[in-house]
């Protein structure tokens, strides 16, 4: 009994050491072909990690500038806030109305301060009180030429201070400069594309996604202190216009 069944063993051992040897010639048969392109091996291709090229790069754009915003101020001192309040308004009517007659209309002029304080000296004397107003305006025009004009106009007739002069873009002119400034900012972002994938071994195929950020203009800023009178003409420079982008691309890439 002892000896059938260690042979009956045996045999059980051997039938499957044979079925073993069977299924790996036959798998070796199966097994798919290099270009198989078969449900289970595109499958496969996919599960492959994709490569791709992530850069950020910027354009800029300069133009002429064809707006200026003026910073004008209407100053008044007197020793009772009434007196200071009523100069004001008698002196910004007499600017406007010169403004108005050189072609500065109201939506032109808009106000961006006013104030009527204790003068802060006569708090610290013993003399009598005083007080001092101030009514400043933004004044924006198309004719950037006629800065110099307008300043003129606004200090001989009421006007007290000029600060700071900008050269700016308008609206239109903003809109074409920012396609610009893409386009330069894209072909910007290729060509930084490109230097990394031919540095990794790669070749761009294609872009995956792009973006772009916050479009910044930036204005040219003058600084008039002082204004000339009588006969004397007032020139203010200006200078350029820059407009900048910046666009975040990323791109498919296949092996070089």
């Amino acid at each position: 009994m002892t000896r059938k069944r260690l042979l009956a063993t045996l045999a059980v051992v051997a039938m499957l050491v044979t079925a073993g040897c069977a299924g790996t010639i036959g798998s070796s048969s199966d097994a798919s072909p290099e270009g198989d392109t078969s449900p289970a091996a595109s499958a496969q291709q996919q599960q492959q990690p994709a490569k791709s090229v992530s850069v950020s790069a910027s354009g800029e754009v300069t133009a002429d500038p064809d707006r200026a915003v003026l910073d004008i101020g209407v100053e008044a001192s007197a020793s009772d806030a009434e007196t200071v309040r009523q100069q004001l308004s008698e002196n910004v009517s007499e600017m406007r109305a010169a403004l108005e007659e050189i072609g500065i209309t109201d939506d032109q002029i808009e106000t961006s301060r006013y104030i009527i304080r204790e003068d802060h000296e006569s708090r610290r004397s013993e003399g009598p009180t005083r007080y001092i107003g101030t009514h400043s305006f933004e004044i924006e025009i198309n004719d950037t030429d006629a800065v110099g004009t307008v300043i003129e106009t606004a200090v001989n007739n009421g006007g007290t201070n000029v600060g700071q002069v900008s050269f700016t873009l308008s609206e239109e002119t903003r809109d074409e400069l920012r396609e610009e400034a893409l386009s330069n900012a894209m072909d910007n972002a290729r060509s930084d594309a490109e230097v990394l994938a031919k540095n990794a071994n790669l070749t761009i195929t294609g872009v995956t996604s792009a973006s772009t950020g916050h479009v910044d203009v930036r204005p040219y800023y003058a600084e008039a202190q002082t204004a000339a009178s009588g006969d004397a003409s007032t020139s203010i420079e200006s200078g350029p216009v820059s407009v900048s982008a910046q666009v975040q691309v990323t791109y498919n890439a296949t092996d070089a």
